[in-house]
């Protein structure tokens, strides 16, 4: 066989055998997200039946804000070690100082910006519209504590990966597929097609550019919350855009 042929296919082994061995490692870890995700969107269906809300994020948006915290909080703690030397009170601090300009911003992007678009039509919306299509303002606040959550979740892998010695492109791949794949389950909660789709395309696409945020870029939880936060401020309008009230039925 040719030897040159040999030298390539050698080192290609070598590396597919590192992320195998590598993600190995890291199943327990994934599993557990796997698990605390499900358990908290569960939770989240659960409790919003209990109390009999028609929006958990509008009409309780205090409540939800705390509950996405707790999860937070409860994953930071069970993690503590993959996080070490990131949860000094000078690294949060740093984090809530530089974040809390682009979180007023975004305030008052839902809150007086969004208002001022169409609204969205009951003729053009799907018969079981995803809570934000028709939310107000305070929507956003348990959101940006969801967001939060999903992030510190997805940092734990990242994190994780890293330390297991896996290489950026493999951990980008992996994070692709895991965080799109996360998505698929809004399907079960009798979400439509496009919706899921357009997630899960938006999750793949983000999980790929994660891994890169945290791991190279100096701020890389800023950077990945702002622009997570952002995708649904973009999604929420171009939903006011797209599916407007139609001049008939004005």
């Amino acid at each position: 066989m040719n030897p040159m042929i040999n030298s390539v296919k050698e080192p290609e082994a070598s590396n597919r055998a590192r992320f195998v061995d590598a993600f190995r490692t890291l199943l327990p870890t994934v599993a557990f997200v796997a698990v605390i995700w499900s358990v908290s969107s569960g939770g989240y269906y659960a409790l919003v039946n209990a109390i009999a809300l028609d929006s958990g994020y509008d009409d309780a948006p205090l409540l939800f804000a705390g509950y996405y915290l707790i999860w937070t909080v409860a994953v930071l703690l069970a993690f503590r070690p993959v996080f070490k030397g990131q949860l000094s009170r000078p690294a949060l601090s740093g984090h809530a100082v530089a974040l809390t300009p682009v979180l007023v911003g975004y305030g008052l992007f839902v809150a007086v910006a969004l208002p001022l678009l169409p609204d969205v039509s009951v003729y053009r919306a799907p018969s079981d519209p995803p809570e934000f299509m028709f939310a107000t303002a305070w929507y956003y606040l348990p959101k940006s504590a969801d967001i939060l959550f999903q992030q510190v979740l997805v940092a734990t892998i990242v994190l994780r990966a890293d330390r297991a010695r896996m290489s950026l492109w493999g951990i980008s791949i992996m994070m692709g597929i895991l965080f799109g794949g996360f998505h698929l389950t809004l399907s079960l909660d009798g979400f439509l097609l496009p919706y899921v789709a357009r997630f899960t395309i938006a999750a793949s696409i983000f999980g790929l550019v994660i891994p890169w945020l945290y791991l190279r870029t100096r701020h890389g939880f800023r950077w990945a919350y702002g622009l997570h936060w952002g995708f649904y401020a973009l999604d929420a309008a171009l939903t006011h855009i797209l599916l407007a009230v139609p001049k008939w039925a004005m």
